[in-house]
Order: C-alpha cells, then structure tokens, then sequence
C-alpha cells in the first residue's frame, strides 16, 4: 500500500543486494520455509548414506543441534517480522491520527536505504535549526 507523500513500494530498491535481501527476508520468513528446511534434512539423511557418509556421523550431536539451530532461526526470523510489522502498523496509525504529524512518513520503511539516511538527517537538521 503506497502512503501519501511517495512512499514507494518495496520493490523500489535500487542496489540489487538491498532487493535480494528483502526478497531473502520474505522467503526466510515465510511460514512455509521451517518445513523446506525439514525436507532438505530428511532428504539429506536419506540419501547421505549411500554417498559413503557412515550413519554414525549422520546421527553425531553436531548434526542434530545445527538443525535445532536451523529450525529455531526460521523460528524467530518469522517472529521478528511479524512483530516489526505490526509495529510498523501501529507506527502508522498514529501518525495518521495526529494533526501535525507528517503523514508521509507513514511507510517509509519501505523506502531504499539511502533515501531513509536522507529523511533522518532532514529530520535532525530541522530539528538543530529549531523550526520545529
């Protein structure tokens, strides 16, 4: 959803890291992504013994808590970007509520990087000439 005052959608990223990093981010945090990771795991143990992997070393402790550690990551990156999405829209709102706020800020999280240092250092320049 585009707010007022420009706020361009997420795609607008300009350097192709930022974009494969929010792509990276939506995938990761999808809520299908803990059962990929569980499908990768059991096709590796499935086909990693006939490779000459010795069972034993399939089932060392090492193993297991690298896929504990796996599953818990996807875990939290889905939490993390639910709530930060919820703040976000609650950030929001209250800036659509108050009078003197400037709504085009509602949504500039999705602006590319650069264009937030941008309004950040706007922000603490009118703040330091005390116009505000």
């Amino acid at each position: 959803m585009l707010a007022q005052g420009g706020v361009s959608p997420r795609s607008s990223e300009p350097f192709w890291a930022g974009r494969f990093a929010r792509r990276a981010n939506d995938a990761v945090t999808s809520p299908y992504a803990p059962l990929l990771a569980l499908a990768l795991i059991g096709v590796g143990l499935f086909f990693l013994p006939p490779l000459g992997f010795s069972p034993e070393r399939i089932q060392d402790v090492h193993f297991l808590v690298a896929v504990a550690t796996l599953l818990l990551v996807f875990l939290l990156e889905h939490n993390e970007d639910r709530d930060k999405t919820a703040l976000h829209i609650k950030l929001d709102e209250i800036l659509t509520a108050l009078r003197d706020a400037d709504r085009g800020k509602v949504g500039v999280e999705d602006l590319p990087a650069e264009r937030l240092r941008e309004i950040r250092d706007a922000e603490r320049e009118t703040v330091r000439s005390g116009r505000r």
